[in-house]
């Protein structure tokens, strides 16, 4: 697999529209190409899947380890990847480029193209880029201006391409009403990317503004590890997949798939569980649907009693709320005491470290796990919290999730693949 990573300077620089218009005109071309996003986030690889039209995956070490951003680069069995970088590009955990875009395509051995938006700059370019190139050791590779009139295009091409070691790729104008927005947890994907006159517009802005060709040889070969063996085991797993439950690491997905006997269910609309043994509940948007979720009492009333017969559920993320009490008044299905309350930021975000105080159904007491964190909700309960929460290259920590018989709910997010051994706990009788 030949792959490159499309990076920027800083963060609301323009390169997830620029990757997703990249990868659409790639598939348009007849490519054979998968996707990817470094970092936890979610949001923006399920905008990567709904474009690619195939399973894109998250490609981070602290979250996966090293084998196991080889594992999600090697089950994507394409011939090409494009990989979207997160912030800016040395931007890692704390005040150091651990864990950044950079950081990654070291460690899957991807070159950088860079989307850079000149600020009413000219030569000021010049020595930016250099510093970037040179931090780089030349793992930047080219560029493509963003947000740029037109004719000033030649001129910052010739610049670059006679000060830099650097391609000029091509550039983006500025297409406002194209832009894709935020909304609730990250961007709106519902309806937005489904709309061919969106795609069809950054494949007509790709075809007149970028050299592809020159892309393409940008691509070097990654380093895709070799086969894990993933154990087959008797489990049945149910996954709520629907409107409100839809943000999934598809590494997760794809363990449990080749692992368990898998079927999918939404809460919104079915009245009762698939045949499981194992319920699982990720993020996506239970506040949006809130009142939708609350009016289905049925596969409330068979969630509850699935918990109390001791089946296996493990919720997390935004998953989480679904399983208290109430949701901003809202019935759910009162599996964990207590009420969780929607909130307007972000509340805890950021990369975690797990330290197991207790048995569950995820391993044993002391067990480690790194995760993420990312939502707006907070939970008001009298339950005695299992884990504690420490904050990486920060001296800030707490205690978090929560268990009842064989539940288990965390706000944070994991990747099964960084631990296996976490995997086969949760789904071993």
């Amino acid at each position: 697999m030949k792959g490159i990573m499309i990076s920027a300077p800083n963060s609301n620089s323009g390169k997830t529209v620029i990757t997703a218009a990249l990868l659409y005109s790639l598939k348009k071309e007849g490519f054979d190409i998968s996707a990817f996003k470094t970092g936890p986030d979610q949001v923006d690889r399920k905008i990567l899947e709904i474009i690619s039209g195939k399973r894109a995956g998250n490609l981070d070490p602290f979250m996966m380890g090293q084998k196991g951003i080889e594992f999600s680069l090697n089950i994507s069995n394409s011939e090409y990847a494009l990989i979207e970088g997160v912030m800016g590009c040395f931007d890692g955990m704390g005040t150091t480029s651990e864990n950044s875009s950079f950081d990654t395509a070291e460690k899957i051995g991807s070159d950088i193209v860079l989307v850079y938006a000149p600020q009413s700059e000219m030569f000021t370019l010049i020595p930016k880029l250099k510093g970037m190139i040179e931090f780089s050791k030349n793992r930047i590779r080219g560029i493509i201006l963003n947000k740029l009139n037109p004719k000033l295009f030649p001129l910052y091409k010739k610049m670059i391409e006679d000060n830099l070691k650097l391609q000029v790729l091509g550039f983006f104008p500025k297409v406002s009403e194209f832009e894709i927005e935020e909304s609730g947890l990250g961007l709106d994907i519902d309806e937005r990317l489904k709309e061919k006159k969106f795609l069809d517009v950054l494949y007509k802005i790709v075809k007149e503004n970028i050299d592809i060709q020159k892309l393409l040889n940008l691509f070097q070969p990654l380093k895709t590890g070799n086969k894990i063996e993933i154990k087959k085991t008797n489990t049945r797993t149910a996954i709520a997949m629907d409107e409100a439950f839809n943000l999934y690491y598809s590494e997760n997905i794809f363990l449990l798939e080749n692992s368990t006997e898998v079927n999918y269910f939404s809460p919104l609309k079915d009245t009762e569980l698939p045949d499981c043994n194992f319920l699982y509940f990720g993020s996506g948007q239970i506040n949006k649907y809130k009142d939708a979720l609350s009016q289905n009492s049925k596969i409330k009333t068979a969630i509850k009693k699935f918990a109390e017969d001791g089946g296996k559920i493990l919720a997390e993320g935004e998953g989480l709320s679904y399983l208290f009490e109430d949701l901003d008044g809202f019935k759910m299905c009162g599996i964990f005491q207590g009420s969780v309350e929607s909130t307007s930021t972000l509340q805890n975000f950021g990369y975690k470290q797990l330290e197991f105080m207790q048995d569950c159904i995820l391993g044993k007491k002391g067990t480690l796990l790194n995760a993420a964190e990312y939502h707006k909700s907070k939970a008001t309960t009298k339950l005695s919290p299992i884990f504690t929460v420490k904050k990486p290259y920060a001296n800030i920590s707490f205690k978090d999730a929560y268990v009842y018989k064989n539940c288990l709910g965390l706000f944070q997010n994991i990747h099964f693949i960084y631990n296996i051994e976490n995997l086969y706990s949760l789904i071993q009788s």
